[in-house]
């Protein structure tokens, strides 16, 4: 798993980025080639998206230094559904485990009581 911690405002540019190069770099769905987009140092979200390496600033020979997105960025978003989706499951499963401990706990007490009703 990727190690990219975003908040709300990088993770919505982040999601920016991708669907403009699926939109644009991409035919029948499939990735084609990577984008390459302008490098802006005055950019403060770009300059934390960066910082965190969900872009990744490189020198192009004929356009300067241009922004690409890294595969931690490219995975962040399916990283996160996975994640979310784990957690879903370890709920339900936590659910589970109470509901039969639960039953378990019932059926004991009746087999206490119905003991100690024909016992005694």
């Amino acid at each position: 798993m990727s190690n990219l911690s975003l908040n709300l405002l990088q993770e919505r540019e982040l999601a920016r980025l991708l669907d403009y190069e699926h939109a644009t770099c991409s035919v029948g769905g499939e990735l084609v080639y990577r984008c390459a987009f302008p490098y802006r140092p005055d950019d403060d979200l770009q300059r934390e998206l960066i910082e965190n390496g969900a872009l990744a600033a490189k020198q192009d020979d004929k356009r300067g230094v241009v922004v690409t997105i890294t595969s931690d960025g490219r995975s962040y978003f399916p990283e996160l559904r996975r994640a979310e989706a784990e957690r879903l499951r370890e709920q339900r499963r936590d659910a589970r485990l109470v509901a039969l401990s639960a039953l378990f706990a019932a059926a004991c007490t009746v087999a206490g009581f119905l003991l100690g009703r024909f016992v005694a």
